[in-house]
């Protein structure tokens, strides 16, 4: 196992647990760069246009494999609050672990998140979008509200040290 995840407290429960996080990891598994712009993976996911466009609830999240595939994400506020985690950890411990996000996994390599202001405030406005009315989103019919109000908890977790990490 790697080293102790800042983001520990979310990350493998309903943030960092789901089939639509294992293909995340399979996008950043890929990555042979060490430093990744967060446009560049924003434009990547197919989720730039999405969050632009108030789309989180029903955007089409998706990358190319290596093997000229499509991998789609179900839900693309998944990728939203992973992908939030994820840049969190970038900027509180400097690097991203692959081995630490996903223990046991295929993946060994290390990364850092390259992140401006504008960038980030698409993302923390995909959180605030989920956080508002999480009812509206499709996670609402597969998990009890019990759940649903845990994931929500999560994600003002993550937006609110992800404010804090980028002064916001």
């Amino acid at each position: 196992m790697g080293k102790e995840l800042y983001i520990a407290r979310w990350w493998g429960g309903f943030v960092g647990g789901s089939d639509d996080s294992l293909l995340l990891l399979d996008y950043f598994g890929m990555q042979q760069e060490e430093k990744l712009p967060l446009k560049g993976i924003m434009a990547d996911l197919h989720i730039d246009t999405i969050l632009k466009n108030g789309d989180v609830n029903d955007g089409d999240a998706y990358f190319e494999t290596e093997d000229s595939c499509e991998a789609h994400f179900d839900m693309a506020v998944d990728v939203v609050a992973d992908l939030s985690a994820i840049l969190l950890e970038s900027l509180e411990s400097g690097v991203v672990e692959m081995s630490a996000l996903d223990d046991g996994g295929e993946y060994a390599n290390t990364f850092s998140i390259l992140a401006d202001k504008e960038d980030v405030s698409l993302l923390l406005g995909g959180l605030d979008s989920f956080i508002s009315a999480p009812q509206e989103y499709g996670l609402a019919e597969m998990m009890t509200e019990e759940d649903l109000q845990e994931l929500v908890g999560d994600c003002i977790g993550i937006r609110d040290a992800l404010r804090r990490a980028i002064d916001y």
